[in-house]
């Protein structure tokens, strides 16, 4: 399609049509307007251990590397952490008021797209930097290391 054809389709269409036109070319993932919520942490203390029983839930409702998520807690809590069970240990006793917040924290560095505000992200790795991508708008910003 050249740019003369472009300008006889939209000759004399509003700015409304035009919009609408463009929101149903839209794919479909991108128009949903789901509000994207992780699950609030569940914690067990055992043995001078936190357990968080809910990990499954939390990992699948990020859509992201469970390794990655696990090296960011401990980075953050300054401590050693394990995945067994579908459930992630980590040594010491943190309150859940401090998992959820740096949870929160994951989400909008490594999820959230800052342009649109939208999860559809994913993270590439180039010149050994982590790239956050978004599918819906196409911005992209290198993320914090972990």
């Amino acid at each position: 399609m050249t740019s003369k054809d472009i300008d006889k389709i939209s000759l004399g269409l509003s700015y409304e049509e035009l919009l609408n036109r463009g929101i149903e070319r839209l794919p479909p993932k991108i128009k949903t307007k789901t509000r994207f919520e992780i699950p609030k942490v569940e914690t067990e203390i055992e043995a001078g251990r936190t357990i968080i029983t809910n990990w499954k839930d939390i990992i699948s409702a990020m859509n992201r590397d469970q390794k990655l998520l696990l090296r960011f807690l401990e980075h953050r809590l300054g401590t050693v952490g394990w995945i067994s069970g579908g459930k992630a240990y980590f040594q010491g006793k943190f309150q859940k008021v401090r998992l959820n917040r740096l949870l929160e924290f994951f989400v909008n560095e490594y999820i959230i797209c800052d342009v649109c505000k939208r999860p559809d992200t994913k993270l590439v790795k180039e010149k050994g930097q982590l790239i956050k991508k978004c599918d819906a708008c196409g911005a992209w910003r290198v993320v914090e290391k972990i």
